[in-house]
């Protein structure tokens, strides 16, 4: 790595310590990056870690949010070039679109998606740290300007781990814990257009809840569960997705429902505050937690005192003490009970 690669990528952490926003966390990181690889516009997506659905989004001079879904359909269903899934898993987390080789004459994303809105490269990260995709990355340029460069794609590899780090920071910078609301869940069901079909009083309430400071019309909410209802549809099953705000976290459950198309057919969403149940694993993942310390943690929120725990887990109480240090250090908290109050409704 280049001196002037190395202190590019050096800001990333400052940037995401200081961001107050995720709009602003995205463009101050995209700026940074636009040093290595300069751009036109870009999209920045954080994703629950354990089933990679985006859990905060920001973007600005990119694809418009009517695009997004044939991005995602192009993603999971279509096949389209350079899906973020094989980009994790591959010797490059650098995809580039663009570039005029003949295996882009099929391409729906470039030719119908980035081609209308005069966008002529796009450049793909998959956001990779210790074998976790947190996040993804697309930089466009507009036509008529030259396609990303293979030099530019080695400085984006570079950038790659630093970048999902900062994200990481943005998000455990503070401490965990489910929000706080009065708010009945809400039960949201999206037709096969991706549209609300029906809802419970609060349903609209709970998805501008997903996207702190968020003003735009109801008609642009598909942001918020896009994502999971595309992903719900192609697994054909259950998916969970845990949403980090500035208030607390928020857990939002999607479903097929039964008798339905799975391609095509209608998914309900639950949402409502994140329980200690389904936040644990996130919080885990974000925060470093090991899976001892997860384990002497479950035991805790069960209400079960230090000795107890010792004997379930085959360890000494020293050691479940010192896994609470650990985990003190790593959540922002001081005692047992600030521990569990936190993680706890």
């Amino acid at each position: 790595m280049t001196i002037g690669v190395e202190r590019a990528v050096s800001q990333f952490s400052g940037v995401a310590g200081e961001a107050t926003t995720v709009l602003e966390l995205g463009r101050e990181l995209a700026r940074e990056l636009g040093h290595l690889v300069p751009h036109d516009g870009f999209m920045l997506s954080g994703l629950d870690p354990l089933t990679r659905v985006s859990c905060f989004l920001s973007g600005q001079h990119t694809y418009s949010y009517g695009s997004l879904r044939e991005v995602l359909l192009g993603e999971f269903r279509y096949r389209d070039r350079h899906p973020f899934a094989e980009l994790w898993r591959g010797a490059s987390q650098i995809g580039v679109l663009g570039s005029g080789v003949r295996e882009e004459r099929d391409s729906v994303r470039l030719h119908e998606v980035m081609a209308p809105q005069g966008f002529g490269s796009e450049m793909r990260l998959a956001l990779v740290s210790g074998g976790l995709l947190w996040g993804t990355m697309a930089l466009v340029r507009e036509r008529g300007r030259p396609c990303f460069t293979a030099a530019e794609a080695v400085h984006a590899q570079c950038a790659v781990a630093p970048l999902a780090q900062a994200l990481r920071h943005f998000v455990t910078r503070r401490t965990p814990h489910p929000l706080r609301s009065t708010r009945p869940p809400a039960v949201v069901v999206i037709d096969g257009t991706d549209r609300i079909r029906a809802a419970t009083p609060e349903g609209r309430a709970w998805l501008r809840a997903c996207l702190p400071g968020f003003t735009g019309p109801d008609s642009l909410l598909r942001i918020t569960y896009m994502h999971i209802t595309v992903m719900a549809r192609c697994r054909r099953g259950p998916v969970v997705n845990r949403i980090p705000t500035p208030d607390g976290w928020i857990e939002m459950h999607a479903q097929l429902l039964a008798d339905t198309d799975p391609g095509t057919g209608e998914v309900a969403l639950t949402i409502q505050p994140a329980t200690a149940r389904t936040l644990l694993p996130a919080v885990a993942a974000w925060y470093g937690i090991t899976a001892r310390e997860v384990a002497v943690l479950r035991e805790a929120l069960e209400g079960l005192p230090a000795k107890q725990i010792a004997r379930r887990l085959g360890v000494s109480p020293h050691t479940v003490n010192d896994h609470f240090k650990a985990l003190y250090r790593k959540v922002g908290v001081s005692a047992r009970e600030e521990l569990l109050a936190t993680l706890s409704h």
